[in-house]
């Protein structure tokens, strides 16, 4: 029997054939299309006046929320930090999960999703050296600093952490997996990649330590297995997952030897039973250039190669055993076209969109049914004009008809001839904690 294209099939008639489309388990999860909205930072949070330096949730991120549930769809949170350290001075604005106020905050924004019949994930990030020194002091594998920050210039040396340090931080993890669930999310996700701090045990550019946590692919890989470990025997191994970026490059991840590396750790993971793995591939990166990537890609590691000329994630799948074995995430650089194939083929299991999820709330819709995509506005993913909390980040409109409508387009063209929306950072230690700077057009 010949085999369909299914690219060459109406939308409708594609999706009814396509994986993409059909249900999928993962772990105690179950969904009922496989387009999931991946973890963003979004800094709309509001300060907390009980614990200094901290962000709670309220409406608007339950607005938003919302707008992007479906019915058996997935949505994974925003980061949430899981400590004041975890936060250092760089998460403003990002609502956490480890007090008593965020947690409770969290709990009706939670309701509402689910009850708009999506499943909910909770992701845990620490930024280890990445953050800063915030309130607290930055801790990272070793002292070894970022020496090129986004802001620009060095970044502060963090403290090597201490065997205390990094019980203290799992702890930290496992209070705020345990605090998510309560809150009624399905699931926790832990932040593995981006250069935050499990990635900085990860890579040995950053990881100098001649520890049980450093020098071999083994060693490097204890921390992340054993924060696996102590985060799924809290909330269920059914209920976790964990997000990696095997071929990033931001926060200076320069680590050799990467395949290998990150095999192992699959191999590690893939009798776990855990409810995912959530890769980010190698054609996402947010900071270098397509052509810097590719030459350091191929100085700095060996690997399969896809005819993008770009590693993929197949050694990893293949470790986690395939089509059947731990369920595989992938985002990165999908759209309404190369998301179809990557489930269809079996190269993974589920596609996370998260640029094309911040101006198309209803992007399930779209896909499905061959819409068009509103492009997003990038100046507006992380700040906003001054208490304007709303723009560009709930005040996308769904697309009903099979053109954009006018509103869409107006309100596309109003964002767009604003151009880049500036934040005069500002925030500084004080007696009274974090002082925020305003953001303004």
């Amino acid at each position: 029997m010949p085999v369909v294209d299914l690219s060459t099939l109406p939308p409708l008639e594609r999706a009814e054939k396509s994986l993409l489309f059909q249900p999928l388990t993962l772990g105690s999860m179950t969904v009922k299309h496989r387009i999931a909205l991946a973890p963003l930072t979004r800094n709309r949070g509001k300060p907390s006046s009980a614990v200094k330096g901290t962000w709670y949730p309220w409406q608007i991120q339950e607005d938003y929320y919302v707008q992007r549930a479906t019915d058996g769809g997935m949505l994974i949170s925003e980061a949430f930090p899981v400590s004041l350290q975890a936060a250092g001075k760089g998460m403003v604005n990002v609502p956490g999960i480890w007090t008593q106020e965020q947690k409770d905050a969290w709990k009706p924004i939670v309701k509402n999703v689910k009850k708009a019949g999506a499943v909910f994930v909770a992701q845990l990030f620490h930024g280890g050296r990445a953050a800063g020194h915030g309130l607290e002091r930055a801790v990272s594998s070793s002292a070894t600093r970022v020496e090129n920050t986004l802001g620009g210039g060095p970044g502060d040396v963090p403290d090597e952490m201490t065997l205390d340090d990094i019980k203290r931080t799992i702890g930290d993890y496992v209070q705020s997996a345990k605090n998510a669930i309560e809150a009624g999310f399905d699931g926790v996700e832990i932040h593995g990649g981006n250069g935050y701090l499990p990635d900085q045990f990860l890579h040995s550019n950053i990881n100098k330590r001649t520890d049980a946590y450093g020098g071999s692919i083994e060693n490097r890989n204890r921390f992340v297995l054993e924060l696996c470990d102590a985060v799924a025997s809290a909330i269920g191994p059914d209920k976790f997952g964990l997000r990696l970026a095997p071929y990033g490059f931001f926060n200076e991840t320069r680590g050799e030897s990467r395949t290998e590396q990150w095999k192992a750790l699959c191999e590690a993971l893939a009798p776990k039973g855990y409810a995912y793995i959530h890769f980010m591939e190698a054609r996402y990166d947010e900071v270098l250039s397509e052509k810097t990537k590719l030459y350091q890609l191929g100085k700095e590691m060996s690997s399969d190669f896809d005819v993008s000329g770009l590693p993929t994630i197949a050694p990893f799948r293949e470790v986690l055993g395939g089509v059947g074995g731990t369920p595989v995430i992938v985002a990165g650089g999908y759209d309404t076209e190369n998301c179809w194939d990557t489930v269809d083929s079996g190269r993974a299991d589920m596609i996370a969109f998260g640029r094309y999820f911040t101006s198309n709330p209803d992007l399930v819709y779209r896909i499905k049914n061959g819409k068009p995509l509103v492009k997003y506005i990038r100046p507006l993913f992380y700040v906003f004009p001054e208490d304007r909390y709303h723009e560009g980040y709930t005040d996308f409109a769904n697309h009903e008809d099979n053109l954009v409508t006018p509103e869409d387009k107006a309100l596309y063209d109003e964002h767009s001839k604003r151009g880049i929306v500036i934040a005069k950072p500002g925030w500084q230690l004080s007696q009274d904690g974090v002082q925020l700077g305003e953001i303004y057009v």
